[in-house]
């Protein structure tokens, strides 16, 4: 049977020295899920992780150089309101990557929501490659 859930820590654990990434942020539940029914209702592990994405709850979010830029540029107001919507999709974690120093506010609210935040220098599509992979063996059909 194969399983339908992942902690943070676990994920975290597993890559901590592939992906040479720090836990930054939202470490007071490091048990936090990926949510059962996202997990059984992906098609693949492509459903359960990617960049910035408002339409696809409860996946892991990967901020990069250019989601980074994009809430900087934003006025206070706005980067508020862009951080407060990506929270309430509840992704299980959310990764920075490309060696970007992820928002003040974006620290605060995952610390607020418990939200592991994890932060690389690796390339947001390698973090991608690599976990898709992960949850791709994991969650894999077992017989």
């Amino acid at each position: 049977m194969k399983p339908t859930s992942i902690s943070a820590e676990a994920l975290f654990e597993a890559h901590r020295e592939a992906l040479h990434w720090q836990w930054a942020a939202g470490r007071a539940h490091p048990e936090r899920r990926f949510d059962d029914a996202a997990v059984r209702d992906a098609h693949s592990a492509a459903d359960l992780i990617g960049y910035l994405n408002y339409i696809h709850p409860y996946r892991v979010q990967i901020v990069g150089r250019r989601e980074v830029a994009y809430l900087l540029a934003s006025a206070p107001a706005d980067m508020e309101r862009r951080i407060a919507r990506i929270v309430t999709l509840e992704p299980p974690v959310i990764i920075v990557a490309d060696g970007q120093t992820p928002p003040e506010r974006l620290s605060a609210m995952c610390d607020r929501a418990d939200i592991p935040l994890f932060v690389t220098a690796e390339s947001a599509g390698h973090v991608i490659d690599v976990v898709r992979e992960y949850l791709s063996h994991l969650f894999a059909d077992r017989i």
